[in-house]
């Protein structure tokens, strides 16, 4: 893959920047919006059938479904649930559907289960990530519902297959990288964000191929520590920031060396800052 090739399969990405507001990981506690709310947004709510059981998910059909379309996965953080991100205060998350109808973009935001109980219609779940033996850890073979969401999804809409993405936050974006690592064929590109990976490594394997893919963390994340460690509640100890990246460029055969350059500011009484670090793909990867 070119790098012109990779900044292309990032564009739809990239205006993710625009959407995030927050480092907090609190806004999961919000209340879900009803069904009535979530019509209003664009969204509808649906079901597939996968090994047997029920899985739940939103979807929003593009403007124009008469042409092909690129399909945009919408993964939600622990604590949270398909509708909870689109609540009236998350802000940022709420921008998904607008941005979707303007790529013309069929958009889905995918439901996990409750880790406890095993209840995949609910508003307090969690993705069965790449970190194991952790408290919350759901049992639900997510993997396999989320590419079965992807084959329904192709079988009912002109889904331009070389235009799929997969982006999440937090425990959605933990799950975002085990996507690109079971299934790395599936997707154009992703941005996984205040995620890192888990220091065991059972589930971390080298994907078969690469993919572009964005990181976007905060050296002040309460949660998902910049430096790596235990997030609190017994749910695991992850890398650092550095050493996830460091991971990635290695398996997306990157360029090691990153061209660095500092976003504008666009509110001057804000003391933080965006750095922007592009690890340019060799011309057999993928761009970090």
């Amino acid at each position: 893959m070119t790098i012109f090739a990779a900044n292309i399969a990032l564009t739809l990405l990239t205006s993710v920047f625009i959407l995030v507001s927050s480092p907090s990981h609190a806004q999961g506690r919000t209340p879900a919006p009803s069904t009535a709310e979530l019509a209003a947004l664009g969204m509808q709510e649906r079901t597939l059938s996968v090994a047997g059981a029920n899985r739940w998910f939103l979807v929003q059909a593009p403007p124009d479904v008469s042409k092909p379309m690129p399909l945009l996965l919408v993964l939600h953080g622990g604590g949270q649930s398909m509708r909870r991100i689109l609540a009236s205060n998350t802000g940022s998350t709420r921008g998904w559907p607008e941005l979707a109808r303007r790529e013309n973009a069929l958009l889905l935001m995918p439901n996990a289960a409750n880790g406890d109980n095993g209840d995949a219609q609910g508003d307090n779940q969690n993705w069965n990530d790449l970190r194991q033996g952790v408290s919350r850890e759901s049992k639900a073979d997510d993997v396999a519902f989320l590419l079965a969401l992807l084959d329904w999804a192709q079988a009912t809409y002109r889904v331009d297959a070389s235009r799929i993405y997969v982006t999440g936050a937090s425990n959605g974006g933990m799950m975002t990288m085990r996507l690109l690592m079971d299934a790395p064929e599936r997707f154009a590109a992703a941005a996984a964000f205040i995620a890192s990976l888990p220091v065991e490594d059972t589930r971390v394997k080298r994907p078969s191929r690469p993919t572009p893919l964005m990181l976007v963390h905060g050296t002040t994340d309460p949660l998902v520590l910049w430096e790596g460690g235990k997030i609190a509640g017994g749910r695991g100890e992850m890398r650092s920031a550095a050493a996830t990246v460091a991971w990635w460029v290695e398996a997306n055969n990157a360029n090691a060396q990153p061209v660095t350059t500092r976003l504008p500011k666009r509110d001057t009484s804000d003391p933080c800052i965006i750095e922007r670090r592009d690890f340019a793909a060799s011309a057999s990867g993928a761009p970090v």
